[in-house]
């Protein structure tokens, strides 16, 4: 059998289709790293407006948080002056009670 001898032209040739199929998966891949670049900027915006409304959240829950703590004290400030005056109208029915048996007896 005889060789068959490639010839110069052949291995450039082959060397420039080569090098298309490369240039052309390389515009593939740079294209899906473009998709990819655009799909992180998207969510990296998506990120900061959840933060912003993570952050406007906590304020709204500080501003409740502060609301009950005044409501919390207005209550017991309440409850401890309702407590005053039940004792003093306690003590003040005792009194008329002894009153009451001083004049019955």
């Amino acid at each position: 059998m005889a060789e068959k001898k490639i010839t110069n032209n052949e291995i450039i040739s082959a060397i420039n289709k080569f090098a298309v199929n490369v240039d052309k998966r390389f515009e593939q891949a740079d294209k899906r790293f473009d998709i990819l670049e655009e799909q992180i900027s998207d969510l990296r915006e998506e990120v900061h407006q959840i933060q912003g409304e993570i952050k406007r959240i906590w304020n709204k829950l500080e501003e409740i948080e502060q609301k009950l703590d005044k409501l919390s004290k207005t209550a017991k400030e309440d409850a401890d002056a309702i407590a005053v005056d039940i004792l003093k109208l306690k003590q003040r029915v005792k009194f008329l009670e002894k009153k009451i048996n001083l004049v019955n007896n």
